[in-house]
């Protein structure tokens, strides 16, 4: 429920969003987080009268955006009427505060919301859903595992089995990124048969797209291929997460040498993937595509991209550990020394702040080839 630095409940929320917003935001959480803790025929008089206006008049003075504005208006009804509140209707409304939260980069923001959301309906397995997967995204791997483990309990009981299937396979997202591939791949598999048995298409392709993922870690090249496909069809034109899974495509035909096929699809992609990191990690698969089939121009081209956007914010190199390790892989396959010195040493600077430790074991592989190489050369 709480960070270990995290005081008081929800005063990371005051580093985020310092202010009269801040202060409204954090009042409203103590609020209802209070309202839920109290049973149904203890909420009459759980606030003063005057509670909901002074709440109200605060919220007209922070200068609050209109749509949080809307939310945080009726969180203050709650406190004006806490027996005739709906959970429903509250829950809702923290996971459109969160939601609003988190598109602002306010993290900590988002996961008490989400939380509080959670603990309003705490029979309910979407919002424990809901927080488990904003603590994956937040890369909070403890906190992400509790609350998904607990949305597959509610769930399995209320045999509400959407939740239960996107769970399990958020658990295979966070062992995987843990770099345990076996329990990663368990989640899945579980997941993907909820999915199929209830007509779930599209959890049935995020299942699908993280088994993608694993086999290409561990070069089960062929079964990669075969889930990246049955991913495509779950999808279906239109899906938010196709054009990943498409990059992902184009990661696995370089994967497997066939260069020509990448090009045009990660050329295609370029455009879409602006973020940064996102940005950088595609045009350093681009340049190791080009340096396959030996094309200099396009590899040189893509290589400088993708090394000034890595290089745009000194100190924040770990985020970019994936594209330096392809750009490294790139100047290898071309027989650009230089350059492969150049991505590992900044790579390996990184890498002790970097969380994943299949890049970070990659990374020092080819630190361990490039140390080799020199005394083979001396």
């Amino acid at each position: 429920m709480h960070e270990p630095d995290e005081l008081l409940e929800g005063s990371q929320l005051f580093e985020e969003l310092p202010g009269q917003v801040g202060l409204v935001l954090w009042q409203s959480l103590r609020d209802v987080t209070l309202w839920a803790s109290v049973p149904d025929e203890r909420r009459d008089g759980l606030f003063t009268r005057e509670a909901a206006n002074r709440r109200l008049i605060e919220l007209l003075a922070s200068g609050a955006e209109p749509a949080l504005e809307v939310s945080l208006t009726t969180l203050a009804a709650l406190v004006g009427a806490p027996a005739a509140a709906s959970p429903d209707i509250i829950s809702l409304v923290c996971l459109q505060v969160s939601q609003w939260a988190e598109a602002r980069g306010a993290m900590a923001t988002a996961m008490v919301y989400a939380q509080a959301a959670a603990l309003t309906c705490p029979e309910e397995p979407g919002p424990a859903l809901a927080a488990g997967s904003l603590a994956l995204r937040w890369r909070r791997s403890a906190r992400a595992e509790t609350w998904l483990r607990r949305s597959i309990g509610l769930a399995r009981r209320k045999h509400d089995w959407g939740p239960y299937s996107e769970a399990y396979v958020e658990l295979g997202v966070l062992y995987a990124r843990r770099g345990q591939p076996g329990p990663a791949h368990r989640y899945y598999v579980q997941g993907l048969r909820a999915a199929r048995r209830h007509g779930m298409i599209q959890v049935r392709g995020s299942a699908l797209h993280g088994m993608l993922l694993l086999a290409m870690e561990s070069a089960a090249l062929d079964d990669a291929e075969r889930y990246g496909r049955a991913a495509m069809r779950a999808y279906g034109r239109g899906h938010a997460r196709l054009p990943e899974l498409v990059h992902d495509m184009a990661y696995l035909a370089v994967r497997r040498e066939q260069y020509a096929r990448a090009i045009p699809m990660l050329k295609k992609l370029l455009p879409t993937r602006v973020e940064p990191v996102e940005r950088a990690t595609t045009l350093s698969i681009l340049s190791r595509a080009a340096a396959g089939v030996g094309d200099r121009p396009l590899y040189e081209e893509s290589w400088m991209d993708a090394w000034t956007l890595i290089n745009r914010r000194p100190g924040h190199e770990e985020k970019h550990s994936r594209a330096l390790l392809e750009l490294a892989r790139a100047s290898t396959a071309i027989g650009d020394w230089p350059h492969v010195e150049q991505a590992v040493r900044l790579a390996t600077d990184s890498m002790s702040r970097h969380r994943e430790p299949i890049i970070a074991a990659q990374v020092e592989e080819l630190a361990a080839a490039i140390r080799a190489r020199r005394v083979g050369d001396y």
